[in-house]
């Protein structure tokens, strides 16, 4: 229809537009591609709740086993600080318990001493015999006690410190990955699923809080085959070059030393070169020498025992004690 102007009247009636809802917020969106892209790019608040819950999904596992066959890449835990303004960690693992040489008073007695002195501990692996059938050397016809009487011996010797809050967590060892490999039966993740604490593979990230200060640990097993202290030593340093982080610790070689080695690397926030330690620790035994496969091979003797390491909570230091 044509006015007197000769223009063309505009129909009052609107055309009706499809609307897109969100169903989480329940906004509205006239395009479907705009209510993809509100809902991919965090926007909308409990869309955002939930993709945050995604991305930081690790954390979710952290310092817990509640995956079954899933491995904490990252274990992180708070350290109370003593009176005299740091924390302290026992590096505690090849006990070898059921092993005819395995000095266990000594390891009772470390386990006392971490309790009495508020001492936290990190397992190395190791902790149990576990001599089997198809095991290299005659360790199944030698072993004092069945690998089940040496499993429930181990985990009741954890379980104090588990109950009192200062076990970190336990890692994984080549003689408990022998029934593992004969198996399938993970024994560590048995254990740490009844003391209630992070089971943390052959190898393990771990970040640790004190005070003010952070510190990360890369622990692990380890299956070095050197002989003396210095081709230990330079394994570990190896294995340094592959790890940024303050601590490199190391059981399996049944030696009990530390190295420093120092390094140097940009502050960009204060825009100066700076000098860093990152500590070695290869974490010790209770393993004594004779009739140990050690003395039959003609190895030099370790000391035995486990180190500690003093972490601060007002400036970044460790200090490390064997």
């Amino acid at each position: 229809m044509e006015n007197k102007a000769g223009t063309t009247k505009k129909s009052s009636l609107k055309k009706e537009v499809a609307m897109f809802k969100c169903e989480k917020c329940g906004e509205e969106f006239t395009r479907k591609d705009n209510l993809k892209r509100h809902i991919e790019s965090g926007v909308c608040s409990k869309t955002r709740s939930k993709s945050r819950k995604k991305q930081n999904q690790l954390e979710q596992y952290v310092g817990k086993d509640k995956i079954g066959g899933k491995i904490i890449r990252l274990n992180r835990a708070r350290l109370d600080v003593n009176g005299k303004g740091y924390a302290e960690i026992l590096f505690f693992g090849d006990i070898h318990y059921g092993h005819p040489g395995c000095n266990f008073e000594r390891a009772e007695r470390m386990v006392k001493y971490c309790l009495e002195k508020h001492i936290y501990v990190l397992g190395m692996g190791d902790y149990i015999e576990a001599g089997l059938r198809h095991s290299i050397g005659d360790s199944m016809y030698m072993q004092t006690l069945n690998p089940q009487e040496q499993i429930d011996y181990v985990t009741e010797l954890f379980r104090p410190l588990a109950d009192k809050g200062l076990l970190i967590g336990l890692l994984m060892g080549n003689h408990e990955g022998r029934i593992l490999k004969e198996t399938s039966v993970n024994v560590v993740k048995m254990m740490c699923k009844i003391l209630k604490v992070p089971y943390l593979g052959y190898a393990c990230w771990n970040l640790v809080y004190v005070g003010n200060q952070s510190y990360t640990i890369y622990s692990l097993h380890g299956s070095s085959g050197s002989r003396y202290v210095y081709t230990k030593l330079k394994a570990l340093v190896d294995i340094a070059h592959n790890f940024d982080t303050d601590i490199l610790a190391m059981g399996h070689v049944h030696e009990l030393a530390d190295e420093a080695i120092l390094v140097q690397q940009v502050d960009k926030k204060r825009k100066v070169v700076i000098e860093r330690k990152k500590f070695l620790l290869l974490t010790g035994s209770y393993l004594r020498y004779d009739d140990s496969y050690a003395q039959e091979k003609g190895y030099p003797m370790g000391k035995l025992g486990s180190p500690k390491v003093k972490l601060f909570s007002e400036k970044h230091d460790i200090h490390i004690s064997n």
